[in-house]
């Protein structure tokens, strides 16, 4: 599978170089693959290359020592993996695997690292793409730390309820993931906002059904 130009401009962090700058990169890329449920990249382990996704969904979460899982992302085509690690040298900091048939293209660091050196364009996007990950990053952390269940769940259910991006139907298991809390919470959590008409089942999937009420549910903290 090749690389072309139009795959590497729908990149966000290759969206705003120039012609002449992607054609610099065309060379330095890799075709990866992988199937629903393959790792991708592996807490701990080395950075090797940062992986622009072209194709398909990918999750990065992290767990602890006890096995609780906290999912930090869901990453469609356009983002890119492993930036972080690739800038400075250190091991990969989340675990990523593949949430439906994916397509990445594999740029190694030092590649990477010697363009960067010789391209402005590219440095200023690198820096801009790890800004915009800090400012999500530090979001995630003030939801956890000064918003309560209820309100990180409204805030999840006005996100994702009516999307049509993966995971397409999200478990308790998963909700409970994504918002830094365990099942039994979330699904207590949501009894209640069924029984106060926030929200109700169609035919197994959750339905935002006042949409105000659950607004305001969500800017209480």
């Amino acid at each position: 599978m090749s690389t072309n130009l139009s795959t590497l401009s729908h990149v966000h962090l290759f969206g705003g170089l120039t012609e002449t700058s992607l054609e610099r990169l065309l060379p330095e890329m890799r075709a990866c693959t992988f199937e629903a449920g393959e790792v991708i990249a592996l807490a701990g382990d080395p950075c090797q290359a940062v992986y622009l996704i072209a194709e398909g969904w990918v999750r990065v979460r992290q767990f602890s020592s006890e096995g609780r899982e906290h999912v930090l992302a869901h990453l469609g085509p356009g983002a890119c993996l492993n930036l972080a690690p690739a800038m400075d040298g250190g091991p990969v900091v989340a675990d990523a695997d593949a949430l439906s048939p994916v397509v990445v293209y594999a740029l190694p660091c030092d590649r990477l690292h010697a363009l960067m050196a010789t391209d402005a364009s590219l440095s200023r996007a690198v820096a801009e793409t790890l800004a915009a990950e800090v400012r999500r990053l530090s979001s995630m952390a003030r939801d956890l730390a000064l918003h309560t269940v209820r309100a990180r769940l409204a805030r999840f259910l006005l996100t994702h309820a009516e999307s049509t991006a993966a995971p397409r139907y999200w478990t308790q298991d998963e909700i409970a993931a994504a918002i830094g809390t365990v099942r039994d919470v979330v699904g207590r959590t949501l009894r209640a906002f069924a029984v106060e008409g926030l929200v109700r089942r169609e035919r197994g999937r959750l339905v935002v059904a006042d949409r105000r009420a659950l607004e305001r549910e969500a800017d209480r903290g």
